[in-house]
């Protein structure tokens, strides 16, 4: 069995989860705890999504329910209903709080959740090349 990736899935959940709440959220006026609870809220779902999709073979060996629905087994079918769920999730957050606010245009949310989510989903496969940067420019941070 592979080593659980958590460190990488925090420093890559960090900077999507930014990313992901600045570019959403940048028309939006928050204000107080509602900043915060969208901060909060892009920044940990984004962490557990590149999480499962670090340690895919961890989850579907510690969480036999997903393993035992028809599909879900498979890698790249969970990669892809992961990738659906991001999808959802980041146009709902956008849309609700622009629900919220009454601010902001709806074609570029779309374009945002693809991006944040084509973001997610290559997280993995970045890590590698990313891992060597991150060494070499912040050797004070564990890997």
């Amino acid at each position: 069995m592979a080593e659980v990736l958590i460190l990488p899935a925090v420093y890559m959940g960090l900077v999507i989860g930014l990313y992901e709440f600045f570019a959403i959220h940048k028309d939006l006026a928050f204000r107080g705890s509602h900043f915060l609870k969208h901060f909060w809220h892009s920044l940990l779902v984004t962490m557990v999504f590149i999480f499962v999709l670090m340690n895919i073979d961890f989850v579907l060996v510690n969480v036999p329910a997903i393993a035992s629905i028809p599909y879900l087994g498979n890698h790249i079918v969970l990669r892809i209903v992961i990738g659906l769920i991001t999808l959802l999730k980041v146009h709902g957050s956008g849309v609700v709080a622009r629900g919220a606010g009454g601010i902001g245009s709806i074609g570029e949310t779309w374009v945002h959740a693809l991006i944040i989510t084509a973001l997610i989903q290559a997280s993995p496969f970045a890590w590698p090349s990313l891992s060597g940067l991150l060494t070499t420019y912040l050797p004070f941070l564990p890997v």
